[in-house]
């Protein structure tokens, strides 16, 4: 399996962590997403950098996989992505999470050069917050580059799997984790459908509820869009069973997602690509 939405927070969830939380569940490959502490992301102090991304996967080579992050609003964003390229080590870029919107041509420039690297790009997008908004720009951002993969995330990635989603957080209405029937035509789902660059990230509540809220139309996303799916857990629990780093237990996100794709799924080859051969070959990792 590989798990494509994992991060190590100091002091809070180590490597070890990582690659215990994914044990419990059948082991495999988890991807680390740094996020740079820069002026326009949301980081915290606690945020796992680049180097520890990196020194990370160069103590677990076959345990982990790094991506980075440089926020673009630094003055020479780029040229600190072409170093990190030249590591050698790092195989995608994320989790991206800027208080610009999608569209923003400092975004723009990073996505493009990422395409030329050969990385794909995940993107966190919400509405309740400021962290890449103006969703509906995206679009024209694939359509304008075929080179670069895309990943989406998130809270306004998932709510859009239907077209009546309610965008305004101003309204009564809204929530970031809608329930009820999902009208087909959403955002996200024709994203998934048209353009063989985007792909879907199925980490954390929104994921889930975006399949579980609607289980006939869920179990139908799935199938259509098995090729384009990545399972991702973004469950900072320490060790797969629950145990949060305060002390607290809370189930683990994976004690969700994994029965109900295990429910969707036609096939334990459809299975096999979503837990693990869509990522694979993204990541340039044997599939199975």
């Amino acid at each position: 399996m590989i798990d494509f939405h994992t991060h190590i927070n100091k002091g809070k969830r180590s490597a070890e962590s990582v690659r215990s939380h994914l044990d419990t569940h059948g082991g495999g490959v988890s991807v680390v997403l740094p996020i740079d502490p820069g002026p326009s992301s949301s980081a915290l102090d606690e945020a796992m950098s680049n180097e520890e991304a990196i020194a990370s996967a160069e103590s677990y080579p076959n345990d982990i996989v790094a991506f980075c992050h440089v926020d673009p609003t630094h003055p020479d964003a780029k040229q600190r992505l072409k170093s990190i390229q030249k590591t050698g080590i790092v195989r995608g870029f994320g989790e991206h999470k800027v208080s610009l919107p999608v569209d923003h041509p400092r975004n723009m420039e990073i996505y493009e050069l990422c395409g030329q690297f050969g990385w794909p790009v995940l993107i966190h997008m919400d509405y309740t917050g400021v962290y890449g908004s103006n969703f509906v720009a995206l679009k024209k951002v694939v359509q304008s580059l075929p080179d670069t993969i895309f990943i989406g995330h998130a809270m306004a990635w998932w709510t859009n799997i239907s077209s009546s989603a309610i965008t305004d957080p101003a309204s009564p209405q809204f929530s970031d984790y809608p329930f009820g029937p999902v009208l087909p035509g959403g955002l996200t789902d024709q994203l998934l459908t048209e353009y063989p660059n985007v792909y879907g990230d199925l980490s954390a509540r929104s994921g889930y509820y975006a399949l579980s809220r609607d289980e006939t139309f869920g179990e139908d996303f799935v199938t259509r869009h098995r090729k384009k799916l990545l399972w991702g857990t973004d469950c900072p629990c320490l060790d797969g069973r629950g145990t949060f780093p305060d002390g607290t237990f809370r189930e683990c996100l994976s004690y969700f997602m994994l029965p109900l794709l295990q429910k969707f799924c036609e096939s334990l080859g459809h299975y096999n690509d979503i837990t693990h051969n869509n990522a694979a070959r993204l990541l340039r990792l044997p599939t199975i």
